[in-house]
């Protein structure tokens, strides 16, 4: 079976998207209006990151929130400061 990533959104209203399908990555954008945006990816192998971009942060380079891989075993998640010795990494160089 080949590998594919599926996604939705829900609002709290009940109202849903359509399903958008992709082979290998996936990214949800949520903008929050005056705050910033929070963004999700997540790759067909089970790989996902999530950033945090504020609105007034003029600092990048520091946005990862949380790293890991979701697997039928469980998720292996990764804490960024202690993965990367306190900078900020590509998820898909991660060992886990």
């Amino acid at each position: 079976m080949e590998r594919q990533v599926k996604a939705q959104l829900r609002s709290s209203s009940k109202r849903r998207s359509k399903i958008i399908k992709d082979r290998e990555r996936i990214e949800a954008v949520v903008e929050v209006a005056g705050a910033g945006k929070f963004v999700l990816s997540v790759d067909g192998a089970g790989g996902y990151s999530l950033r945090g971009y504020p609105e007034a942060s003029e600092a990048q380079s520091r946005n990862l929130l949380a790293v890991g891989v979701m697997s039928s075993e469980g998720i292996v998640a990764v804490r960024p400061e202690l993965a990367s010795g306190g900078g900020e990494h590509d998820p898909t160089e991660a060992t886990l």
